[in-house]
């Protein structure tokens, strides 16, 4: 396997380049929630539709995002971030990893469903996004649990929700957007392997297959427990739905809340 960075536009010049490879098998997709169903609809005109564009093989892995915020906030919980905000409108500040990352996205799902407005500040990438949490220049910022975890040990930052369906290992007494009262912020970050639409069934057979055997290999599971992330697995119409029905939760919040990547 030769593994090809093709970075830009939150993953869409990838995803593209696989999209217009030759269906064999040989040129696959490692994409993410935001390749799948986030960065198509936040660029105008939409660059694929990903319910088309692709094979899909296998949903690999996921993890819950957290908001976290910073100390000096003396916010501790959810309830106390929607209480601030409604008190002070738009006066707290939203990082992200830019305009039309999915950070940015899944806190707008985040404002929408508590019906506030946050004002989002974009950074170019993650690392200077939490760089800023952590000094105290933001007040909140949705990461993956991995990079959160550390700093929260640390006392750098306050975690206060997970998205994921259950409570994360990496942070066991911080309660997860449905114990919070949002339900509907039960969102993963997830990684998935796709190929171009068109490739022959059998060889998106022996790809999950294969995908498969490996999540379950004892390498494999103790690869992403370091992590701090989960195994997912399944067969390709499990990926497809997946991808079907989150198209539609983010592509309905990105519209309603006019989210763009410029």
């Amino acid at each position: 396997i030769v593994l090809e960075n093709r970075t830009g536009a939150g993953g869409t010049v990838g995803a593209l380049s696989v999209a217009r490879a030759a269906p064999d098998g040989h040129t696959l997709l490692l994409g993410t929630t935001s390749t799948y169903v986030v960065a198509p609809f936040v660029h105008r005109p939409p660059p694929y539709d990903p319910t088309t564009a692709f094979e899909p093989v296998i949903v690999l892995s996921e993890g819950a995002m957290v908001l976290c915020t910073h100390p000096r906030t003396d916010l501790r919980t959810a309830a106390e971030v929607v209480a601030a905000a409604r008190q002070r409108p738009e006066q707290l500040t939203l990082a992200s990893a830019g305009a039309g990352s999915l950070p940015h996205v899944v806190g707008e799902v985040f404002a929408a469903l508590a019906g506030v407005r946050l004002t989002h500040v974009p950074y170019r990438g993650g690392a200077p996004a939490m760089n800023d949490l952590i000094g105290g220049q933001v007040d909140l910022f949705f990461e993956v649990v991995s990079n959160v975890a550390q700093h929260a040990e640390a006392g750098r930052v306050v975690p206060l929700l997970t998205t994921g369906a259950a409570r994360s290992p990496l942070l066991p007494s911080v309660p997860t957007a449905t114990e919070s009262g949002y339900a509907g912020l039960a969102l993963a970050s997830w990684t998935g392997l796709a190929a171009p639409a068109g490739t022959p069934q059998p060889v998106v057979e022996t790809l999950n297959r294969e995908a498969n055997a490996a999540l379950l290999s004892e390498e494999g599971q103790a690869l992403l427990a370091r992590l701090g992330i989960a195994a997912v697995g399944g067969d390709p119409a499990a990926m497809a739905a997946r991808i079907t029905r989150e198209s539609a939760v983010y592509r309905r919040v990105i519209d309603a809340r006019g989210i763009t990547a410029g």
